[in-house]
Parts: C-alpha cells; sequence; structure tokens
C-alpha cells in the first residue's frame, strides 16, 4: 500500500495538469490563436472547448465533426476522426480526465463549500442579470403594424419607452432565473447516475443531438442544417457564448491591449468580438443559460454529471478504452468489493471500478489506482510510455507466465 505523503503527491500531480490543461484550453494560450495563418484554430482539441471561444487556441472536435455533417456531400472529417481515435487508442478517456476544463470546472462545483458556492452564485447571478439586460433573451414586442413580434433587450425596450412591456418581460426573467437559483439554497441528497442510466443517457445525447439533428434537422436563423449539440452544449456556454457577450461590452479602445486588433485573424473567420453580437442572444441564448445553471446546481450533486451522461467526445474515447494501451484494470483475488468501495468514494465519475461495464466510463486519473488499499485497481500500459507514467509511481498490471507454473510476471503490452 502506497504511503499517504505519495499519494498526496500523486493528487497534486493530478490537480496540477488538470490546471495547465484549463489554462490552456481556456485562456492561457489565446494569442496563438490570432498568429496567421490560424492553424490550431483549425486543430480539433481532444476535448470540449469551443471553436467560437475568443479565447482558446484551438477548435472543438464535436463542433468539427458536426459542421462536416451539415455541409452534406460525402465529406467525411478523416483528419478529426483520425486524431481522436490517435489519442482514444493510446490514452482511452484520460483527456477527460485530466485536460478537459468543463470536466474541471465540474470537479470544483461538486467539491463546493457554502461560502464558495454563495461567491459563485452571487457573479453568476450578476453576469446573467447583465446578460438579460443587453441581450433579448424572452423580451420583445409585437409590432402593431406588422403583427411580427420583434426581439429587444430589457435595456432598449426601456430605452424605447413601452414600459409595460419592460415591466411584463422584467418580472418573467426574475421569475425564471430566482426559481433555477433557489434550486442551490434547498437540501438536497447527494446521488449517483448508474451506469445502465448513464449508458442510454449517452446513447441518446450521441445519437439524436448529435448525429441525426445536424444530419436532417434544419436551423431557420442559418436556413441550413446546423451543429445542434452546440447549441445546447454548457462547454461552449462559459467558454465562449458568456465571454463573447461580456467582450463586447468593453469599449473597443481596449481590444488592441487583449490582443484583439483591428485587422485580426479572428475577423475573417466570424469571431471578430468588433461585432457586437448581443442582439443574437435571444430565446435560444436564454435556454443555453438557463440550462447552464441547472447543471450546475445538478454538478453540485452528482460527481460530473454531463461527463457522463451526456458528453459525445466522452461517449467516442470509451469505444477505446477496453483496450487502449494505457487502461485501469482490477485484479479480482485482491479486490474487497462493496466491503470496501474506496474507489467509488475517490472516483470522479462515482463508479465502482470493479463493476462490469465501469471501465467506459473511466477517466483514467488514475485515483483508484493511487487509493486502493489493496493494490487491486492497476494501471496497465506498454513499456515505452515508462518516462509519462514512472513504474515508481504505479504498479504495472501483470499477467502469469504462459511457460511454466511459477507465477512469473511480465509486462503487459
Amino acid at each position: 500500500m502506497k504511503s499517504k505523503e505519495i499519494r498526496k503527491k500523486n493528487t497534486k500531480i493530478l490537480h496540477a495538469v488538470q490546471w495547465i490543461g484549463f489554462i490552456f484550453a481556456t485562456f492561457g494560450f489565446y494569442w496563438l490563436a490570432t498568429l496567421n495563418p490560424i492553424y490550431l484554430k483549425r486543430f480539433p482539441m481532444p476535448w470540449l472547448v469551443c471553436w467560437s471561444d475568443p479565447l482558446t487556441p484551438g477548435a472543438c472536435p464535436a463542433g468539427t465533426l458536426q459542421h462536416f455533417l451539415t455541409i452534406g456531400g460525402g465529406a467525411i472529417p478523416f483528419f478529426a476522426i483520425g486524431m481522436l481515435a490517435l489519442i482514444g487508442v493510446f490514452f482511452g478517456r484520460m483527456t477527460c480526465g485530466w485536460l478537459c476544463p468543463f470536466g474541471l470546472l465540474q470537479d470544483l462545483s461538486y467539491k463546493m463549500k457554502k461560502y464558495a458556492k454563495i461567491i459563485v452564485l452571487v457573479v453568476l447571478a450578476v453576469i446573467i442579470g447583465y446578460l438579460c439586460w443587453t441581450a433579448p433573451m424572452f423580451s420583445g414586442y409585437i409590432s402593431p403594424r406588422t403583427g411580427n413580434f420583434t426581439s429587444l433587450s430589457l435595456k432598449d425596450l426601456w430605452a424605447y419607452e413601452r414600459y409595460s412591456k419592460f415591466w411584463t418581460y422584467f418580472i418573467v426573467h426574475i421569475l425564471l432565473f430566482a426559481a433555477l437559483f433557489s434550486l442551490f439554497f434547498f437540501k438536497f441528497k447527494k446521488f449517483t447516475i448508474s451506469n445502465k442510466l448513464a449508458n442510454w443517457g449517452r446513447a441518446f445525447f450521441f445519437i439524436v443531438p448529435f448525429i441525426i439533428f445536424p444530419l436532417l434537422v434544419s436551423d431557420p436563423h442559418l436556413a441550413t442544417r446546423g451543429p445542434w449539440f452546440c447549441k445546447i452544449c454548457p462547454s461552449g456556454t462559459v467558454f465562449a457564448a458568456i465571454p463573447q457577450f461580456l467582450i463586447n461590452a468593453l469599449p473597443k479602445s481596449s481590444f488592441p491591449f487583449l490582443g484583439l486588433p483591428q485587422g485580426s485573424p479572428f475577423i475573417p473567420y466570424g469571431m471578430s468580438s468588433y461585432q457586437d453580437i448581443r442582439s443574437m442572444g435571444q430565446a435560444m441564448f436564454a435556454i443555453k443559460i438557463s440550462m447552464l445553471v441547472l447543471l450546475l446546481w445538478v454538478t453540485t450533486l452528482s460527481k460530473r454529471v454531463f461527463c457522463k451522461f451526456a458528453c459525445p467526445i466522452g461517449t467516442f474515447f470509451s469505444f477505446f478504452t477496453y483496450f487502449s494501451s494505457i487502461r485501469i484494470i482490477v485484479d479480482k483475488e485482491k479486490c474487497r468489493g462493496e466491503s470496501c468501495n474506496i474507489c467509488k468514494a475517490v472516483c470522479p465519475m462515482d463508479i465502482k471500478i470493479y463493476d462490469e461495464g465501469s471501465l467506459s466510463h473511466c477517466i483514467g486519473c488514475l485515483e483508484c489506482v493511487n487509493r486502493c488499499p489493496h493494490e487491486a485497481a492497476q494501471i496497465i500500459r506498454p513499456s515505452y510510455f515508462n518516462f509519462l507514467i514512472p513504474r515508481s509511481r504505479y504498479t504495472i498490471a501483470t499477467v502469469p507466465s504462459q511457460t511454466d507454473d511459477s507465477p512469473v510476471s511480465t509486462q503487459s503490452q
């Protein structure tokens, strides 16, 4: 059994890599995306991060794959699929556990204490209040001349002296988001999503909004088929939609200081923050924000709900977890099962690694390997990955020799 100091060190390494991945994926190297030509913006990252995020250096694989589904003509994203498959063959879902920024946000949300939760809710309420004030959301009026509904923000309704409409929609917004935020102040029992239910959820989100909708359903605003999963993706809401709206609130004179000079490479790719996009924040945007708040509440009650239940990239990588070069296996003779369950207690996906069907949900964080008191959970990897995960840090899974009856162990390949 590993000493307490070694276990703490291993956990610190995991957290450090997670934060490095978060910084890289969200804002730390956004200046790389402005370099011309924009190669990184054409390169799908192995985690969920929105292509339209003005601060991320890469593209989202989910958006990339959906884009090829929408353009038709037999176009196949060989590069994106090949890159994801290559990562899956070597690492399985380890990028979900070690690098995904939205996964880290879910981990932090679940671990939030009372005062941290209040601070986050206050910040989120202020941001949503600003968004409701400056974006149409659910507000507008019916033109007496044309009879058509015109979307206007609360700010515009007030400016145009449509006070009756303003107060009507103001109350609608208050009631909606007050109801969502009130959920955080009730006591609910924490729960675990079963593997069976999670599999049904993953199948639904992967097949319906991720594949079928982009293939068959047209977007009324684009007059063509659209990337429908992107429209509900909470990661895109956090890392792209909200930052875009907030950046538009800044004076344009401050943009050069943010690395967004006029004529930046953002402009030809439809990402220029010089173009005020707040008028685009209509009903679908309000639904995205509402879903984000609801998901944030659920993640305070259950570990990594989105990763386990809905993420299409995690679903794609899960196909490789049974034969990837690096994966977790369980020694059934050493495992104590239900009488121990330390693996479930420390697992960020809330799974029992010894259960059949759990492996496809494993994100390779190695916490079970690190914390198992009986060393039943082990990591298997080929020798050329020893530099990445040192032999002295984790036990390598072994298999009995096939040449004699002695329990000689050989390194798994």
